[in-house]
């Protein structure tokens, strides 16, 4: 038994593109584009912000303040240089983080490229990646801690649930070093027996 064709309502569905042209070798080498343009805005970002922590800590700048305002009038809260600099020492250590993230990722692409994923070295990158989010998501928690305490009012304590998410993907990225060291020992033992 055939269905009725229904008449046209003239509401027309997205098409979905073809991807069929687009090759596992386009699709890395548009990742590895990507990843290097970001890579380069967050070093020159890291770049700004050291070049701005040099010159906060070494050429004399008069009193600073913040200006507060609350309705119609306004009042300047002086900021100590020390906070300045503290804050500036912490942008710098996440910005680089993450640049030194992207570096390691870059590379990982480059052996998926090259048709290498299990490489050796693949494994100790992806240690360093999970050192280095754990040593990110660990100051950055300690920061909030510091600052909350120091400036009263500011910032709210951060709890121990605001590490729940960033330790589960730290932990991720040290069960994925697991499974390449695997898949490349594996690999080893395959090229042996050959």
């Amino acid at each position: 038994m055939r269905v009725p064709k229904l008449p046209s309502l003239g509401i027309r569905l997205p098409r979905i593109p073809d991807v069929s042209g687009v090759t596992p070798g386009s699709m890395t080498s548009l990742l590895d584009a990507a990843l290097g343009a970001i890579f380069w805005a967050l070093t020159l970002a890291t770049a700004a912000v050291l070049l701005a922590f040099i010159f906060t800590t070494f050429v004399p700048l008069g009193p600073m303040g913040l200006t507060v305002t609350a309705g119609d009038e306004g009042t300047t809260v002086p900021v100590p240089r020390a906070y300045i600099l503290f804050a500036l020492g912490a942008i710098f250590a996440y910005l680089g983080g993450f640049a030194l993230v992207l570096r390691q990722q870059r590379a990982m692409i480059h052996t998926l490229g090259v048709g290498d994923p299990f490489h050796p070295r693949n494994v100790s990158r992806l240690k360093q990646i999970g050192w280095t989010l754990a040593i990110v998501t660990g100051g950055s928690w300690v920061g909030q801690n510091a600052v909350s305490h120091l400036v009263r009012g500011a910032l709210e304590p951060p709890g121990l649930f605001d590490l729940v998410t960033p330790t589960f993907a730290v932990l991720i990225v040290f069960v994925l070093a697991r499974v390449f060291r695997e898949g490349a020992r594996l690999r080893r033992e395959s090229e042996l027996t050959i």
